[in-house]
């Protein structure tokens, strides 16, 4: 059970974006719309939460909007499972703090981008040094050193 303070509804919030945002069918977004997607995606949040008075309710309005057919992670369920009073408190986030949700949202995903081109850059210099490795003319054994001849 969460506690009730600032920070773990903003958390929770952010959380409950991330699910949508992760879901969304990218496929379906094109061009245009893929350069305003984030104003979309706010307008859209803002939408979704000053029209009902229920976070399970909020959530399936915006993945209706968001055209977003199913949630994967565990973070809305166990949200859902919270008291009303905390719940409301999310939605009441949502409603005022729509930009800095927001916000959090975009800075967690472009860690997480970053994360991952940093290891798949660290992949790719290991696949090269063992790539070099291979090609090593001399190599060491238990046994001792061996040559190879190319």
């Amino acid at each position: 059970m969460y506690e009730l303070n600032k920070e773990n509804i903003q958390d929770a919030a952010v959380a409950t974006l991330a699910d949508i945002w992760s879901q969304i069918d990218w496929d379906k977004v094109t061009g245009t719309r893929a350069m305003g997607i984030w104003d979309e995606f706010t307008s859209k949040v803002k939408a979704s939460a000053t029209t009902t008075n229920q976070y399970d309710k909020f959530v399936e309005k915006l993945c209706r909007k968001m055209d977003v057919r199913s949630l994967r992670h565990k973070n809305v369920s166990e949200i859902s499972e919270q008291t009303d009073e905390f719940k409301n408190a999310v939605l009441k986030a949502f409603r005022e703090k729509t930009q800095v949700i927001i916000l959090k949202l975009r800075l967690n995903n472009q860690v997480r981008k970053e994360q991952m081109q940093a290891e798949k850059a660290r992949k790719e210099k290991e696949e090269a040094l063992n790539k070099k490795l291979e090609n090593a003319q001399v190599s060491f054994t238990e046994k001792g050193v061996k040559v190879h001849e190319n």
